[in-house]
């Protein structure tokens, strides 16, 4: 059984993903696209709902609902808003490198029949330098095109025990557009594990073999081309959010393990978030990159 920590550890993931993955693929942009004045800090409640497949491969998904917290700070060097924690290690005009993360939600084999009687699959953090370049803007400034070098590091929390569990990358071709109300955003790239990543999911040991399910060691290399997907529109002190992300797994490094089987994976969710509070201090905030 989990100690209160390890649930307490699980939960803060879970938010961290909802907040990451639901929020900063569905709002994608939380300031205007033009720069202004903003409140150095604002705090309120949310709740989201999102569906998606248990892992890339599976064929079987879960839903899930939650109500939380947020707080949003901004800095000129750390921000930390429904976009996810980002800490600024540079920026040019064009060209910028932060500090960004992805999380997703743990698997309990029990709930999925591909994996029934293998150990569960844990919360997994992801963290690392993301490279960014924008090689378009319109003169407004409402729209932009950029491309996104991210490689994070995979970490995944059971109790005290964080274990690396490899490297991932998604280059990408972002597009951005709309205005202070109405954001969207669509992103296109292929995505790229090493095989201690890949065997963390498409594994199988040989305590582990049945009846169609027969032994794998998983290989790096290619994982799977993502789309993703997202709308937001901000009223007064609430904004709605929600996003569509597709992977297709054709072609990828180990479509043969015997523990994907779907070749595509899909996730979609919606969120809402009601502002409650926030400072009479105010920070410049430069125009959305």
């Amino acid at each position: 059984m989990k100690s209160v920590f390890g649930v307490f550890l699980s939960f803060c993931v879970k938010y961290g993903m909802v907040c990451g993955f639901v929020c900063a693929f569905a709002t994608s942009v939380v300031a205007s696209a033009v720069a202004k004045e903003q409140p150095v800090w604002e705090a309120g409640v949310g709740a989201a709902g999102l569906s998606m497949s248990h892992y890339l491969g599976a064929d079987e998904s879960g839903s899930y609902g939650f109500a939380y917290p947020f707080f949003i700070y901004r800095s000129e060097y750390i921000q930390a808003d429904r976009e996810g924690f980002r800490g600024k290690l540079f920026q040019r005009e064009n060209l910028r490198m932060n500090i960004s993360l992805n999380a997703s939600l743990p698997v309990n084999s029990e709930d999925n029949h591909a994996r029934e009687g293998m150990d569960d699959l844990d919360p997994m953090l992801e963290i690392g330098p993301t490279l960014q370049y924008r090689f378009y803007q319109s003169s407004d400034k409402y729209h932009s095109w950029k491309l996104d070098l991210p490689i994070r590091a995979g970490l995944t929390f059971d109790d005290f025990d964080i274990t690396h569990r490899g490297w991932i990358s998604n280059p990408s071709v972002v597009y951005s557009g709309g205005d202070s109300r109405w954001r969207r955003l669509v992103s296109l790239g292929p995505m790229f594990a090493d095989r201690r990543y890949h065997e963390y999911y498409y594994d199988v040991e040989q305590e582990f073999v049945r009846g169609g399910r027969e032994a794998y060691n998983a290989k790096s290399g290619y994982t799977g081309l993502k789309l993703s997907m997202s709308l937001r529109r901000k009223f007064n002190r609430v904004s709605v959010a929600g996003f569509v992300r597709y992977v297709d797994l054709q072609g990828a490094a180990n479509e043969d393990s015997p523990l994907v089987k779907a070749t595509d994976y899909v996730a979609f969710g919606i969120a809402v978030h009601w502002r409650l509070a926030e400072s009479s201090d105010k920070v410049h905030v430069k125009s959305s990159f």
